[in-house]
């Protein structure tokens, strides 16, 4: 998989690129309700798979702590260059080519996600595994024939062996109410351009997805825009299969979902783990503090008004976290993110606040070489920060999520700790990321048709029914 560097020559590239393809976003408003059918239950509760835990296919038992924390960060990184090239290639917040086309430029890296969902696809069902990423919205996965694939342990999808496999025609669906380009024998064709490099082209069709359940039980859903890929360019060995997108664009399978669905983080750092749980529709988890919710370009957006350390709300003008009139900045709830990337402004003064408070329990800061930029101390989180304050980000209509010393600090080596948030950037185009470091030990409910994020502290294991 390709590492958040390799992206960095690529930026002009992808721009260009993305001035000749449309981008799959949608606004708010545009985002149309429909009610899920007898076929598409109303509450739906699959397990999340964390990347790094013992359930998941790439779980590691001789790595180290801070061997996956270094690239969780790196992809983290990535994840930041992404949403600043969409503001690059945006126009007063929207699109360029807003016209819901089933050719996308510049979506997020394809090095994987944090989390993980099995499904199945198709009647008899196949197993699958795929990444799920809150800031892409065509569900994908990988079909016969497959060209130019990664290799896989889950067994490719034949459409040909399943039942209930439909494709679409260019003149149905999504093809006839879009400028979706067509194969040689007239099915509805998507391609994807990841900014790592990778393409994915495949065609689109209807299909019956089984998602297994948090009591070990099955929820089957038709999926009426599913992209079946026979390329996949650029990866040469990952264990997913697709991609199952929860972004708000057209071809989202929420719109068939209700338009709500929540999910919930447990601990992280804890490779045995088991209740990380995301749940589908007009049963999903909306409970907790309530603040404004806006899909701005297609992704997450919330109104941050303050930080705090302590009991000490710190000197930041909340205009620093606002979305300007180009569209650019703002903050925003990412799934794909790991860590908490501010904006310039914002974060030398966090960092300036920390660092005085380490100062009392260590000899001062260090350099650390793999990453530079960041707040970096000689010592061990568990043992060294006991007792450190907590951080607060403010949102709207007085919503907090709280930050411990978990999810503000991380192990990078077994005696070198960091500080787990980053600035995302010198330029006022910059963006503020609360990635899923500061939602561990939360549930977070999102309803796109009523503009609400329901933010609410909790061990998911409660959650469990």
């Amino acid at each position: 998989m390709a590492m958040a560097d390799t992206t960095v020559g690529l930026s002009l590239l992808f721009v260009v690129i993305a001035q000749i393809v449309s981008l799959l976003f949608s606004s708010h408003t545009a985002f149309a309700r429909t009610t899920p059918s007898a076929s598409n239950p109303s509450r739906i509760t699959t397990k999340l798979i964390h990347r790094n835990s013992i359930l998941s296919p790439y779980y590691k038992p001789n790595s180290t702590v801070w061997e996956l924390n270094q690239e969780a960060l790196h992809r983290s990184r990535a994840r930041v260059r992404y949403f600043q090239q969409i503001r690059r290639i945006s126009k007063n917040g929207v699109s360029i080519l807003d016209n819901d086309t089933l050719s996308m430029g510049l979506i997020a890296n394809n090095i994987g996600s944090l989390f993980l969902a099995k499904v199945s696809i198709g009647q008899p069902p196949l197993p699958q595994l795929l990444d799920v990423d809150t800031g892409s919205s065509l569900t994908w996965i990988r079909c016969v024939p497959c060209n130019r694939c990664a290799r896989q342990d889950v067994p490719l999808f034949d459409p040909s062996k399943s039942s209930s496999y439909a494709p679409t025609t260019c003149t149905t669906g999504p093809c006839g109410d879009s400028s979706g380009t067509c194969t040689k024998d007239g099915k509805c064709q998507f391609i994807i351009w990841y900014a790592d490099g990778t393409r994915v082209v495949g065609v689109i069709a209807s299909e019956t997805m089984i998602l297994e359940t948090t009591d070990e039980g099955q929820a089957p859903v038709h999926i009426n825009v599913l992209g079946c890929a026979n390329i996949n360019e650029g990866l040469t060995d990952n264990q997913e299969s697709g991609l199952l997108g929860l972004g708000t664009g057209n071809f989202s399978v929420l719109k068939q979902l209700g338009g709500k669905f929540s999910h919930c983080f447990g601990d992280m750092h804890n490779p045995n783990y088991e209740y990380n749980m995301l749940v589908f529709g007009d049963g999903s988890i909306l409970e907790g503090d309530v603040t404004p919710m806006d899909t701005h370009l297609g992704f997450y957006h919330v109104t941050l008004e303050g930080i705090s350390i302590g009991e000490e709300k710190l000197d930041i003008d909340p205009s620093i976290f606002q979305v300007g009139t180009k569209g650019e900045g703002g903050v925003f709830v990412d799934s794909g993110t790991t860590a908490i990337n501010i904006v310039r402004g914002a974060y030398n003064v966090v960092r300036q606040k920390v660092q005085s408070l380490l100062d009392h329990f260590f000899n001062g800061p260090i350099k650390y070489s793999t990453f530079p930029d960041l707040l970096c101390y000689r010592g061990q989180v568990d043992r060294d920060l006991s007792g450190f304050p907590a951080m607060a980000l403010h949102l709207a209509q007085g919503t907090d999520i709280v930050l411990d010393t978990h999810s503000m600090f991380i192990q990078m080596e077994k005696d070198i700790l960091c500080m787990a948030v980053q600035p995302s950037g010198k330029s006022m185009e910059s963006v503020t990321i609360i990635g899923n470091l500061a939602l561990q030990s939360y549930n977070i409910g999102y309803d796109i048709d009523g503009g609400k994020m329901y933010v609410q502290r909790i061990d998911c294991q409660l959650l469990q029914s």
